[in-house]
Order: C-alpha cells, then structure tokens, then sequence
C-alpha cells in the first residue's frame, strides 16, 4: 500500500485555503524553481515504486524509453511518463530495465554521447553522479544497452512496455521477426494502480501547477475586452505559465469565444471576440511533469447578461454539488451523478428538457462523463469507462458500479452546458437509433423557442480535486468562479 499524503503537505495546503472567498486574491505560489529539485528522501519514493513494481513481475523484463513520440512536440524536452516515474531521471535517448531474473534489478543508460551533443546540448551527469543520484543497480552506455536488449528478447520472456509509445514498440517487433515469440505487454497493468494515489510530493507539484493556472485565469479576467483575439488571450496565459517556472502547458490551451464556447476541445484559438459573449478557458500548467486542468467561463465584457448568468449559475451549483459527492468511500461517479441531477432539474424548469428521465435528452445536454483522473498527463491513468465513445453508448445506470475514491486521488470535476447553433438539428443523427422521428420533432418544438435564447452560450466550470481522509481539497480553489468575484476583477 502507498504512503498516505504527508499530514505537512496536507496542513500547508490547508493553510492556504483558509480565506478561498478573499476579494484580494492573493495566491501563495513563489518563482522558485529549487522546488523542481528531488532531495534524497524524495528519491527514494522513486525506488519505492520500482520495488512495487518488481514485486508485482512474476515474469519478464520491463523495458521503457524516456524518449517517446512526444517528448520533443513541445518547448522542451519531455520524457515518458512511465519512465519518469520509476527513475526520476529526465534526459533524452535514455532506457531503463526492471528484471528479477538477474542480479541487476534496475538497469539505467547514460545517453549517446558525441563532440557534437556536447556542443549543441552541453554536457550530462557522468557515470558517477548518475549511480549516486538514481541509484541504479548497473549503468549502461547506449551500445551496452543495445546488446542487452537483444539478449532480452532473444530469451521469449514478456516484455512490458509502454504500448503507446509505438515507434518503440514497432522497432521491437522489428527485432524479433514474425518468428518471434516475445509478448510485449503494457507497463501498465503493472504500474498504473500506483499512479493513480498520489504521494505528498506528487501533490506539492499539482498544487504547484493549480496555483500558477489561476494566476494565469486571473490575469485574463483583467486583460480581457472585447475586440481583442482568442490567442492575444493565450498568450497572457502561457506568459505567466512561464513567469512562475512552468515549463508549458500540460495539454493545448482551450480558448473559445462566442459559438467557440461551445465547442468542447476548440484549439485555433484565432477568432476577435465580441461585445456580449462569453469565452470559455480551458487551461493547465505543467509544473515538474504534473499538469493542472482548470476551466472557467467569463464575460468578454466584464458583466454577464441574464441569459448567460441563467446558465452559468447553473452549471456552478451543479459543480458545487458535485464536489460535495467527491469524497474517500464514495464512487467515482457520485459526483458527475450529483452534477446531472442538479443539470436535469435546472432544464426542466428553464423549459429545455420535456423528459427529465428519458436518457437521450440527458445525454443531448450533458455530453461526458464530469471527472478524469489527473497527474502526470492530462487525462491520467485510471479511469475505467470514461471515455466519450463509452459514456454516449451506456445510460447512467450503467456508471453506478465506478471504482471507489481513495485518498491521494485527484480528479477533475468540470460539468458544463453548450448551446450549439445546430444543435437541434443534430439531434435526429445523434439519436435516430434512441428515439422515433416523432419524438424528436415534439421535443424540438417544444423547447426550441427556449433553446434560441442561449445558442452560443457555452459554459464549463472545471476543478481539481485532492480525496483525503475526511474529504477533499480544490487544489484550484484560487480561481475565482462565482459571478460576483469574477465581474469584480473583471470591472473596469
């Protein structure tokens, strides 16, 4: 069992969330970029982990690359998240090896090593450092790797990598031959449980990511104006990702303005914004490897009008009842439950559901499931029917068996409503194999004239959240989200 969140982490955190509806907004988040730095304590949860994991091998070798397809897609290098957890060590075109069949249970390389890398990219740790740092049980130099590697595969043993990473996974069935008998598994089913509870100082990072984020959506609300475009708005943001020692956006900034508002992972980001729309933030800093994931809704002119706060507050009494759900022993899906219920009596009343029990007009307003894991990536390892495909394919009942919360979790919890100006029209492709024609035309006609009073309206109210013990914290608490905070700052 992994090692409960420090009661020192917990407190801190606490601490700093004393005074969430203060109107100074003030964040407690310093350029100090010695916070990246592993002490030797904290190394050893990095050994910890591998030793779990070895403890778990039956059979085999576990062999993963620090460099994957997307570790060179950004402003800087990035390794394998797999990689990263076991050893810690972030540099490029390095391998590690977990094995209990030989002497040498943690193998690690030293890069490829040339006149010229020393002088585009500097030098590296030497052999020595490297032992005394991440502590591997054998170092080796590229070529030492590559023999390894074939004597691996030569023995027919499992190999377990990470599968995503397919130019690694693709060069290895090039090795074997269509004659070879190694089966080559996800990493995974090894290390993905471990992932998914958080240690302390998996926490001070995300904490650390949160806290940079809600600088960043501070800064919109003031910098925000009609007349100026989605990406003069992205780069305030990432601006101040940077100014704190963020090394780039954990996921592809989301800034939807007016009809943009709408749609739900919008990324042009290139559209002016107008005078009496909303526009709609999707945004996480990535702090060491660990990214936020924030959204938050404002009025492009600083004050909602009646429709647009109609739907907001109802999206954020709905996150607030979610939020209440998302504690240790409840199911994961309590929350998005507690959120749809909310969602579902809000419409009804507003005139835009005729059916509060029929499951195809729920799922015509409420498109996903309201919760992902979070930590390393985005959308983090753990989740267990979350995905779009999933959630339109099954009825809530369906989602009533979701795994247990855990402290040391983190999720996202992020209801949302998107008026789409061709939504209705939709609905006959969307749901011809759910409802007759003749239902469709009774609903639209009922609730159309309603509907056209919020097309373009598109509102998402994201958070992340820490289970503990006796509850949760809102790692994102620092992001102003009730209406009267935002027009606040937003006055101008």
């Amino acid at each position: 069992m992994k090692k409960n969140v420090s009661l020192l982490i917990l407190f801190s955190i606490i601490l700093g969330c004393s005074n969430p509806v203060s109107r100074s907004w003030i964040i407690p988040v310093s350029i100090d970029p010695s916070d990246l730095l592993y002490t030797p304590a904290q190394m050893e949860s990095f050994e910890i982990r591998r030793n779990q994991v070895l403890s778990s091998l039956e059979e085999g070798y576990v062999i993963l690359r620090s460099t994957d397809q997307g570790s060179h897609n950004r402003h800087e290098f990035r390794p394998n998240n797999y990689f990263y957890y076991l050893t810690g060590y972030a540099v490029p075109y390095t391998y590690a090896v977990l094995s209990k069949q030989d002497q040498f249970a943690f193998t690690l390389t030293l890069p490829p090593r040339s006149i010229r890398s020393l002088i585009y990219e500097g030098g590296q740790l030497s052999g020595d450092e490297v032992m005394e740092v991440y502590g591997p049980d054998r170092l080796l130099t590229y070529h030492g790797f590559r023999t390894l590697l074939d004597s691996i595969l030569n023995t027919g043993d499992p190999v377990y990598i990470d599968r995503s990473d397919r130019i690694f996974l693709n060069e290895l069935e090039g090795i074997t031959g269509e004659a070879g008998t190694t089966e080559f598994r996800s990493v995974g089913e090894l290390v993905d449980e471990l992932r998914v509870i958080k240690e302390a100082m998996e926490v001070e990072r995300l904490q650390k990511a949160c806290s940079i984020t809600a600088k960043a959506l501070i800064s919109v609300m003031k910098e925000c104006s009609p007349g100026q475009y989605e990406f003069e708005m992205e780069s305030v943001i990432e601006g101040t990702f940077r100014s704190f020692g963020a090394a780039m956006p954990g996921f592809p900034s989301i800034i939807g303005s007016g009809p943009n508002s709408t749609i739900l992972h919008y990324e042009p980001n290139s559209r002016k914004m107008e005078d009496g729309e909303l526009l709609l933030v999707d945004i996480g800093a990535e702090y060491g490897y660990y990214t936020a994931d924030i959204s938050r809704t404002i009025p492009v002119n600083g004050r909602f009008n009646q429709q647009q706060r109609t739907i907001y507050q109802l999206v954020l009494d709905a996150q607030l009842a979610a939020i209440e759900q998302m504690q240790s022993g409840n199911m994961f899906m309590d929350g998005h439950m507690a959120a749809r219920d909310v969602v579902v009596d809000g419409l009804v009343k507003l005139g835009l559901m005729t059916d509060p029990d029929s499951p195809w007009q729920i799922k015509f307003y409420i498109l996903y499931p309201s919760s992902h894991y979070l930590g390393l990536d985005v959308h983090d390892v753990g989740e267990k029917g979350g995905s779009f495909s999933y959630f339109m394919q099954h009825t809530p009942d369906d989602f009533m068996e979701s795994r247990i919360l855990e402290p040391g979790m983190v999720l996202t919890i992020e209801p949302g409503l998107y008026f789409r100006e061709n939504g209705l029209e939709q609905i006959y492709e969307i749901f011809e194999d759910e409802a007759d024609s003749t239902e469709i035309d009774e609903f639209i006609e009922q609730i159309a004239p309603v509907y056209q009073k919020y097309i373009n309206i598109g509102v998402r109210i994201e958070d992340d959240i820490l289970i503990t013990k006796d509850g949760n914290i809102n790692l994102s608490r620092y992001a102003p989200k009730e209406i009267d905070d935002i027009e606040q700052i937003m006055r101008r």
